[in-house]
């Protein structure tokens, strides 16, 4: 299969960002070179429509930054039911409930999504080794990934108190390093390791592969709707899964597949909760002031301390949607996972449950109403003892 080049001859798409609007030619760049803003793709979608595949990304193939469905592996992501949840729906005061379930993936997390796309995308542009973390989702759906090609190599970085969160086995083709400290300080450690060693760094939020290959989720959900949600749920940390989805609506809405944007409704965990409390506070940015250090909480899967680099993409989501960014207790997030299981037999992580106990408090102040269709998307499952996916 012929890789496209850097000058992206023979590309399907262009990227351009969504801050400044400046438009590049394709090519593993993640920030403006103009405004350093956040890069999206964007396809001609005369004619683009789903097609009839059992791999997700080979049906939503349109509506990825990709030459050629050659670049994807088969069978490292699979597609997951989207359905009416009406008991649980009755319980938090919205009968519209829908659940799209992505906790059927193969490492348990949507992040599967995120990784078969990364490593196409990759491939496309001739790269076979590259530097990344997480707090342990994205780094556990890559390394499955790259084991599957065997010309890939990966360099994973994790923060102390996340290394329980990493399933994975290293090997000639994945190693592990742990960092003392954060999730930000194991990101700044893989920074310089892919500098010093001239290897190609993800870029985590800003990798717009990442992107999309997360919002096939949501494109798969829509299909599997018969309506258009009037409101979309997820739990965020740096919302990386939220801008995707909103890219996946602006595309099903020009294609006709949809006819109007749903609100979108993000929640965090009250103990790290930095997005939520600038969007209450009615701020536009974040600063130095509102990190927070040593995140704690029972969603490990979202506890991100620090949301400045991301928080002026999610709050103009939220204000140009009608939607909002809100955070949801320890309390809350234990009723709603027990609601989960106990009614829908979905036993999900923290992290998902968020959704449900967001959708409840906000029914419960009149915010979403008793006729609204809304849709949440449960992003993974538990995998370790503590009760959290990773």
């Amino acid at each position: 299969m012929a890789a496209v080049n850097e000058k992206g001859a023979g590309a399907k798409f262009v990227l351009v960002c969504v801050c400044c609007s400046a438009e590049l030619e394709p090519a593993l760049v993640y920030r403006c070179p103009r405004c350093s803003g956040a890069l999206e793709p964007r396809y001609p979608l005369a004619g683009a429509a789903p097609r009839d595949h059992e791999d997700p990304e080979r049906v939503y193939f349109d509506f990825l930054p990709l030459t050629s469905p050659g670049f994807l592996d088969s069978r490292v992501t699979v597609r997951t039911p989207c359905r009416p949840a009406p008991r649980l729906g009755a319980a938090v005061g919205v009968p519209g409930l829908w659940v799209k379930d992505e906790s059927r993936q193969p490492t348990g997390t949507t992040k599967d999504r995120l990784a078969s796309v990364v490593l196409a995308v990759l491939r496309q542009f001739g790269v076979k080794e590259f530097v990344g973390s997480s707090t342990g989702n994205s780094s556990t759906a890559l390394a499955r990934a790259v084991l599957r090609d065997p010309a890939m190599r990966a360099h994973f970085f994790c923060g102390a108190e996340f290394v329980g969160n990493h399933a994975m086995t290293e090997s000639e083709q994945i190693s592990l390093t742990v960092v003392p400290g954060t999730y930000v300080d194991a990101s700044a450690a893989a920074r310089a390791f892919a500098t010093e060693n001239r290897l190609h760094l993800d870029a985590g939020f800003f990798n717009w592969a990442r992107r999309e290959g997360l919002k096939l989720a949501y494109l798969e959900a829509l299909d599997a709707m018969d309506r258009t949600p009037d409101v979309v749920v997820q739990a965020i940390s740096s919302g990386m899964g939220f801008l995707a989805a909103h890219k996946g609506m602006r595309e099903y809405l020009e294609t006709g597949r949809i006819d109007r944007m749903p609100r979108f409704l993000m929640v965090q965990e009250e103990t790290c909760a930095p997005a939520a409390k600038g969007w209450r506070e009615g701020r536009t940015e974040l600063t130095e002031a509102d990190r927070i250090d040593h995140p704690t909480g029972l969603a490990t899967a979202i506890l991100l301390g620090d949301g400045a680099p991301y928080y002026p993409y999610l709050h103009r989501i939220a204000s140009e949607t009608g939607g909002a960014i809100v955070s949801a207790s320890r309390a809350e997030l234990v009723e709603a996972r027990r609601m989960l299981v106990e009614l829908e037999g979905l036993d999900v992580c923290y992290a998902s449950a968020a959704t449900v106990a967001a959708v409840r408090a906000e029914a419960a102040a009149g915010r979403i109403g008793k006729d609204a269709t809304v849709l949440v998307n449960l992003t993974g499952r538990s995998r370790i003892a503590a009760g959290e996916s990773v």
